[in-house]
């Protein structure tokens, strides 16, 4: 089977990670992997945000002022939780649409190809032997994380891509069958 219809078929997530996380020679690999992703109209309408260390303490502190500004009764454990999200790797990609509004490239076009910039993201950081795990949830809609990576007016925050190296077992890939969501016509 060719490498890539093999990455892609095995393609699972890893929702534990450790160190140690992409080198800076990986990082860039798969940063450079990602902005080869489609782009109707050649906008290039990604950003990334790279965060390790002191930086993801720092998320989880915007995390937290969110969710308090959303609850100002925020039990203590939810606090922590929030505190804890982004250290579940050792590092964190942001990965931001840069929407240019009323452009004819449609908005979502631009925000799709941040998700296929992700995905590439996610392809190339398992050949290189990295475990991945896309994820958003309510953060990243929230005004304070996007006032937090400087988002303006229609960007938007596609996923938060945690990097690291995978701890323990992957779920096997969930198979789904053609036949569920394909439609074959003049057959």
């Amino acid at each position: 089977m060719n490498d890539v219809v093999k990455a892609i078929k095995e393609r699972v997530s890893s929702p534990k990670l450790r160190g140690p996380a992409p080198t800076k020679a990986d990082i860039d690999v798969i940063l450079q992997c990602a902005v080869r992703a489609p782009d109707h109209g050649k906008l290039k309408p990604w950003r990334f945000v790279v965060l390790e260390g002191d930086a993801l303490v720092e998320l989880g502190q915007v995390f937290e002022r969110a969710g308090i500004l959303q609850d100002p009764l925020l039990p203590a454990h939810r606090r922590e939780k929030l505190l804890a999200m982004p250290l579940r790797a050792p590092m964190v990609v942001v990965a931001i649409a840069n929407v240019v509004p009323e452009h004819k490239i449609p908005e979502i076009e631009q925000v799709v190809a941040v998700g296929a910039a992700v995905q590439n993201i996610q392809l190339c950081a398992r050949a290189l032997g990295y475990g991945v795990m896309w994820r958003t949830g309510a953060m990243a809609y929230d005004p304070i994380v996007h006032a937090h990576f400087d988002l303006q007016g229609h960007d938007m925050i596609v996923g938060f891509v945690y990097l690291g190296t995978q701890e323990g077992g992957a779920k096997p890939p969930v198979e789904q069958s053609l036949s569920e969501c394909v439609q074959f016509k003049g057959f």
